[in-house]
């Protein structure tokens, strides 16, 4: 069963998982930082890039910045007049992201929020509604995000979170083991989407996966 795992993952990286020289270089900064793996892998990346771009979503929030290697691969789904609000803790990571995508004209869609990721939500109700919200941020803050989803996204926008397999710790096969509460946290989440009755939801079985959903 690992044989067929790791070639089925060498066959998504090698035909979908493109990258460009500056997602590559946003990744090369990642790996350098020993931080690549709180990052989303390029296969995911274009899967939020093609759920962006076929749901023709202008005005998005992200919460979890890191590098900005998400945060392009929405942006460049967007409009020419779409909106990215990108936020996380850490400022001294936006700014590397602002630095390692400014030469990308999409980049010019993204507002970077620094600072608590729920002080900002706080502030971006003024902007609400919205077409996507997209999670990839602190794992045992997941029901925060989706409660204030709950709220702001529009009706037929698209919820879209990572690592909610939370490294195969949900479904009782943890690659290393998480927190109490991040698990506990990440099962109400995934059961929340699923049945809550607010979205139309599906989790894609990506490596880290994906759990998806079409706001009613």
């Amino acid at each position: 069963m690992r044989t067929k795992e790791t070639a089925k993952s060498l066959y998504l990286k090698q035909v979908f998982s493109k990258e460009d020289d500056i997602l590559r270089s946003i990744r090369n900064h990642s790996e350098k930082e020993n931080v690549s793996y709180m990052q989303i892998s390029a296969y995911e990346g274009g899967i939020v890039h093609f759920l962006s771009k076929a749901l023709q979503v202008k005005k998005v929030v992200e919460i979890g910045t890191l590098y900005g290697y998400s945060s392009l691969m929405i942006a460049r789904a967007l409009p020419e007049d779409g909106q990215l609000f990108t936020l996380d803790i850490e400022q001294k990571s936006q700014e590397k992201a602002k630095a390692l995508m400014q030469e990308d004209p999409s980049a010019a869609k993204i507002h970077f929020l620094p600072g608590s990721a729920l002080e900002s939500l706080e502030k971006l109700k003024a902007e609400a509604p919205f077409d996507m919200i997209f999670i990839d941020a602190d794992k045992g803050a997941y029901l925060d995000y989706l409660h204030w989803s709950n709220k702001y996204l529009k009706s037929g926008g698209l919820l879209v979170a990572d690592n909610t397999f939370l490294f195969g710790a949900v479904y009782g096969e943890p690659e290393k083991e998480p927190s109490e509460k991040a698990l506990s946290v990440m099962k109400q989440f995934n059961k929340e989407v699923a049945t809550s009755g607010l979205y139309n939801s599906t989790l894609i079985p990506t490596a880290e996966g994906l759990t998806v959903g079409i706001k009613k």
